[in-house]
């Protein structure tokens, strides 16, 4: 049976660029413009709202 995969919000630490991922299907990237590892911002669930 394969995981479910669950969309978080990634962050790059240095100049706050943000990405949607898949975990586990995607690892977490690297930003573009920095060259660092980003960190994961929050867990997205359907239904938020602000």
């Amino acid at each position: 049976m394969a995981e479910p995969t669950q969309p978080v919000e990634v962050v790059c630490p240095r100049c706050r660029r943000t990405q949607i991922i898949y975990i586990p299907k995607e690892a977490v990237p690297v930003c573009p413009d920095c060259h660092v590892k980003m960190v994961l911002r929050e867990i997205l669930r359907e239904g938020k709202s602000y």
